[in-house]
């Protein structure tokens, strides 16, 4: 069966894969990407911009499909390699569903795991993810916002039905939060292994990285209300949009009638 990425060339010069972040979202992970970039690295982050969002999120919701649900032959490391481009660090879902794949294709990858508690982890996806992805509109304007909307949604829906079969609401919800943890947990060697929980700061992750601490406070970024201002502003730039081509047509031909009829 013929796969999106095997259509992607291989990448001449690569930089190595350095960091796998196997922590979930709503754990810390966007603030641990900019603290990456700190620190030199080229971290992936669902926050991250690209030019061509669709190409890489029907990658990713690709390699799933094949993963987990057995829609085609699994990603290989030249197939991940494809696929994360110039990043040397992947954080965020849904790369940290793979992290197992990854560090057995990477082994030298250094691999940490952002976590916080259960409840908090529940309560903070349900302020702000779940809300997003069960939005009316949104799940109606996917259908004519083929770019970035529509990859982007299939893309963290799919994730969501491997964490949870998309049982948003059930309290089940939180030990499969807990599962994944204690996967990562017992299935990566302690030398390459950090467990960060929310506000461990700079120390133990350069003490990890073995680089120095910057003289600047860690990143705090992506707070609740910091992401759904952004999803709130996301959407409205994909309405206007949508709506600017319509606009542009009717706006001359509704001054066109007002003036003959004047």
């Amino acid at each position: 069966m013929s796969r999106l990425i095997d259509k992607e060339p291989l990448p001449t010069h690569q930089k190595p894969l350095r960091v796998v972040v196997a922590g979930l979202s709503r754990t810390g992970t966007a603030s641990l990407y900019v603290a990456l970039q700190e620190l030199g690295f080229t971290p992936w982050h669902m926050c991250e911009p690209i030019d061509d969002p669709r190409q890489m999120y029907n990658q990713w919701t690709e390699a799933m499909n094949c993963r987990f649900f057995n829609q085609g032959r699994h990603y290989d490391r030249d197939d991940f390699d494809r696929l994360r481009g110039k990043y040397d660090a992947l954080l965020d879902i849904p790369a940290s569903l793979f992290w197992e794949d990854l560090r057995r294709l990477y082994p030298e990858a250094k691999i940490i795991l952002t976590t916080r508690s259960a409840d908090s982890w529940f309560q903070s996806v349900h302020n702000t993810i779940i809300p997003w992805l069960e939005k009316p509109i949104l799940n109606v304007l996917q259908f004519v916002e083929p770019r970035r909307l529509r990859p982007e949604l299939r893309m963290v829906k799919t994730a969501y039905k491997v964490i949870c079969n998309n049982d948003y609401r059930s309290d089940s919800l939180r030990q499969r939060f807990l599962d994944h943890n204690n996967r990562v947990r017992f299935g990566v060697q302690s030398e390459s292994f950090l467990e960060m929980q929310l506000g461990d700061g700079w120390e133990p992750l350069c003490a990890f990285l073995r680089v120095p601490v910057p003289d600047k406070p860690y990143p705090k970024i992506n707070n609740t209300n910091e992401f759904n201002q952004g999803a709130s502003e996301a959407d409205a730039a994909i309405l206007g949009g949508l709506l600017r081509p319509w606009l542009a047509a009717i706006v001359p031909i509704a001054v066109a009638a007002w003036w003959l009829l004047a």
